[in-house]
């Protein structure tokens, strides 16, 4: 099972795409359907900072899950899809 999962690739994949299913999860859990509406991203951008780092918890957690498994490389894979997000949320607070 290792040799066939165990792929940079599929971890960059999943990490992209985990944070930003986790954030409209969230968004839509706490309602903030709103957000998406003209003229509220400017005045709300440090919520959508906050939103995206704890959606990159979800990444570590899961790092930490295929550590525990010995999947290396989709864990670097995931580890690296993590940088986009920090970077944005960085920028947005």
């Amino acid at each position: 099972m290792r040799g066939r999962w165990d792929s940079l690739w599929i971890g960059l994949l999943v990490g992209l795409l985990l944070p930003a299913l986790f954030c409209l999860a969230y968004t839509y859990t706490i309602g903030l359907q709103h957000l998406w509406q003209e003229g509220m991203f400017d005045m709300l951008k440090p919520v959508i900072g906050r939103m995206l780092l704890l959606g990159t918890f979800a990444n570590m957690a899961l790092t930490f899950v295929l550590y525990e498994f010995n999947l290396w490389q989709m864990a670097k894979g995931v580890l690296v899809g993590i940088l986009p997000y920090m970077t944005a949320a960085i920028i947005l607070l």
